[in-house]
């Protein structure tokens, strides 16, 4: 169960439910203070015990290589269960939670410039393989920074900035689930990151260990420059005075 996930949203919106073979009350106690239930425990009709047998489980199985029945639900306000795992899939799941709270797909329009941009992915999208972001762009030219250095990668992550080249100016259309808010893990020295959905002015980051080291957010267009905004689809780097995390949100 993943209770973290379950966690960044507000309880007035999710609860987290809980599932349990058992008819033993300590057991059921225990079960709901371990993995910080926020809902009374639903117990599992037809189990004989253990991990199998359950009518709940047995009506949802999903076979695959790993354990055979779900270990993951997420069930909508009319308690209909809109998605049913046994593997961690966590960006699905974070994508099904966000249609069922903020309604259903964006599409955003990200300009690009020839030659070498800043980019991110404003979206939780089914595929972020660049080129499929991006068909635009020239292959093999996505590179993210970390440790003080660069790494070429197939795909774009939320929260992060990349260098990405394009041979042309051009326009892209992205579609999928807006980003109301991401957690961005900082290093000391130099990062690269994109921010969410929405323009955000750089003085609503919520940078709680003030690591941000002020003047330092630089966007890039033909060079750097000083901004005061994170643009959606647009990377921009920032110098921190040490490891920690800062909040993006609309």
């Amino acid at each position: 169960m993943e209770t973290t996930i379950w966690q960044t949203y507000p309880q007035d919106e999710v609860l987290l439910l809980g599932i349990s073979n058992t008819n033993n009350s300590n057991i059921i106690d225990n079960f709901v203070e371990e993995n910080n239930l926020s809902y009374p425990i639903l117990y599992d009709p037809g189990s004989s015990g253990g991990v199998q047998g359950g009518d709940v489980y047995d009506e949802y199985y999903l076979p695959n290589d790993g354990s055979p029945y779900p270990r993951d639900f997420i069930i909508n306000q009319n308690g209909i269960i809109q998605y049913a795992n046994n593997e961690i899939d966590t960006e699905w799941m974070i994508i099904v939670i966000d249609n069922l709270l903020y309604g259903g797909e964006v599409e955003l329009e990200i300009s690009f410039l020839e030659n070498w941009n800043m980019v991110g992915l404003p979206l939780y999208t089914s595929n972020s393989e660049y080129q499929i972001l991006f068909p635009e762009s020239v292959e093999n030219t996505l590179f993210s920074f970390s440790g003080g250095g660069y790494a070429q990668e197939d795909q774009l992550v939320p929260g992060k900035g990349y260098w990405l080249r394009f041979q042309s100016n051009g326009v892209t259309t992205l579609s999928g689930q807006a980003i109301n808010e991401l957690s961005i893990e900082l290093s000391e020295g130099w990062n690269l990151i994109s921010g969410v959905s929405e323009l955000v002015n750089i003085i609503s980051i919520h940078d709680p260990n003030q690591l941000i080291i002020e003047g330092t957010i630089f966007g890039f267009t033909d060079g750097y420059s000083l901004t005061e905004t994170i643009e959606p689809g647009n990377g921009c780097w920032l110098r921190s005075s040490g490891d920690g995390t800062i909040v993006i949100q609309n």
